[in-house]
């Protein structure tokens, strides 16, 4: 472990906590009961029972062609893959990690899926890497390519005076999202370069594209999480520090150019957002601040207005939220807040809004980061401060039943 790096680590770990949401629990309902018909199926802890790559768990992908359930560890600085059967046990397949990976998975902090092959690029963010991996046919993990600028971990974060944009090149520098597509292309939101960066994949191949910093677009400032719209025409990225929401449009070039900056009226506040992602089958954009969680849709002009805030348990706002996931066929949410334990499930309406359903009792984990649907009602959620992953059944009945 290179030094000093256990206390960079807790910085991350808490990463939330220092922006200022230390134990922010207003709107947060408790309940007493799980949800009916919500039921744990299995639990996998950190090295136990043959199990590792979960130490600080940060995100999960699960590819269905393979039966692949894919977390990287910011703790373990690993990426692990494992089957899943048929009953939604898991086996260990292969992890990834140190010298292995060159040392691109310090920190490693999120993952997506580009391309048609299903490889898997992973963003760490001590690194300040993207890396490119791929499962091979013998159900080994393959590193194919990486980006990173090899600046010294400790001069990025512990030096006085910052980085300068001269030595900063392809603004890597602190990664923290990232999203793709099957084009091949994928775009990092990089929180310490204050940047976001488009990377192109070509034959495993990476390469180091668009860079827009917060000096161009002010709303970059602290971006933390980057979404693209399942048309591929529009690309959001939450600025933290600069408490906006950036929207870009692709051109026919495939450049980014600025569409809007939310929120775009006088009388609206987005304090500190966490996290930006687009409704599926839905042209809404959903912006969790740590205030609450709020639902934008487009107008005839293609600009977005806000529509509506999410409550939970009656007018309580849902606060403090850093992720949501949402079922295949979009009908169910789920908000994860990893500051409160809680993960809220939502049921889609007809007009679009979203109804409170219930809560999920998460027996005992704590900090969740990560969710991914294995099936349309059942459910992996990784815990970050509990080293685990829990899976879940009977997650979203509540789409099919409330209304």
């Amino acid at each position: 472990m290179l030094f000093g790096m256990s206390n960079l680590r807790l910085c991350f770990s808490n990463f939330f906590i220092v922006c200022g949401i230390s134990g922010f629990s207003t709107g947060c309902a408790m309940f007493d009961e799980q949800a009916p018909g919500v039921a744990l199926q299995h639990r996998y802890v950190d090295n136990q029972n043959g199990i590792d790559g979960l130490d600080n768990v940060r995100r999960l992908l699960f590819d269905n062609t393979r039966q692949v359930l894919y977390a990287v560890s910011a703790d373990d600085d690993a990426l692990t893959a494992y089957h899943v059967a048929d009953d939604l046990s898991l086996t260990m397949l292969d992890m990834m990690s140190g010298n292995e990976a060159r040392g691109t998975l310090v920190g490693a902090s999120d993952m997506t899926f580009s391309g048609a092959n299903q490889d898997i690029q992973v963003i760490s963010f001590y690194s300040g890497a993207v890396a490119q991996f791929r499962l091979q046919e013998n159900d080994s993990l393959r590193l194919l390519s990486y980006l990173t600028d090899s600046l010294d971990i400790q001069r990025v974060f512990r030096q006085s005076n910052p980085i300068s944009a001269e030595e900063d090149t392809l603004g890597l520098l602190g990664p923290y999202a990232i999203v793709g597509s099957d084009t091949g292309a994928s775009y990092v939101a990089a929180n310490v370069s204050q940047a976001l960066v488009k990377v192109t994949s070509t034959k495993g191949r990476l390469d180091a594209g668009q860079i827009l910093r917060a000096s161009q677009v002010k709303a970059l400032a602290g971006a933390v999480s980057v979404a693209l719209s399942e048309d591929g025409e529009l690309l959001a990225v939450a600025g933290m520090q600069a408490s906006q929401i950036a929207v870009f449009k692709m051109s026919e070039s495939q450049s980014l150019t600025v569409q809007q900056i939310l929120p775009d009226e006088k009388h609206q506040t987005q304090t500190a957002p966490l996290f930006v992602t687009f409704v599926p089958g839905a042209e809404d954009l959903m912006v969790a601040t740590q205030s609450g969680v709020f639902r934008y849709v487009p107008d005839p002009a293609g600009r977005f207005k806000l529509a509506a805030q999410l409550n939970v348990a009656g007018s309580l706002p849902l606060a403090a939220v850093t992720r949501m996931a949402f079922s295949p066929d979009g009908q169910c949410m789920l908000a994860l807040s990893e500051s409160t334990d809680q993960v809220n499930i939502f049921a889609r309406q007809s007009g679009g809004d979203w109804q409170f359903a219930d809560i999920i009792d998460v027996e005992g984990g704590q900090s969740p980061t990560s969710a991914v649907f294995l099936t349309p009602a059942q459910v992996a959620i990784s815990f970050a401060k509990s080293d685990a992953v829990h899976i879940y059944a009977n997650v979203c009945a509540y789409s099919h039943t409330k209304k």
